[in-house]
C-alpha cells in the first residue's frame, strides 16, 4: 500500500507524517505521553478514511476532536493559535 499523501493548502503534497502532530500538539501544551496518544488516535483515525490524499484541514480538525478528549485547554489554545495562523498578514 502507498503512502498516504497529505494537500497542504496550497495544493503541495508530501508524505503523512505523524511526528508532526506529536511536535504539534506537544507545542500546544501537552506533555510527551499525552501528545504522543493524541497522535495515535488521529493516525488511526486517517488510516481508518481508507484514502490515498487527506488535506491537512481534515487532520487538523480531527486533532481538535481529539485534543477535546484529551486536554480542553490545550484544545482551546491550539484551536485558538490555528484561527490566528490562519489570518493574512
Amino acid at each position: 500500500m502507498n503512502p498516504i499523501k497529505v494537500v497542504k493548502r496550497d495544493g503541495v503534497k508530501e508524505p503523512f507524517d505523524p511526528a508532526k502532530i506529536t511536535q504539534v500538539v506537544n507545542a500546544a501544551g501537552l506533555d510527551f505521553a499525552q501528545a504522543q496518544i493524541v497522535s495515535d488516535r488521529v493516525v488511526a483515525w486517517v488510516k481508518k478514511q481508507k484514502v490515498p490524499e487527506i488535506s491537512s484541514l481534515q487532520i487538523r480538525d480531527q486533532i481538535t476532536v481529539v485534543l477535546e478528549t484529551v486536554d480542553k485547554q490545550v484544545a482551546n489554545f491550539f484551536r485558538w493559535y490555528q484561527k490566528t495562523k490562519d489570518k493574512p498578514q
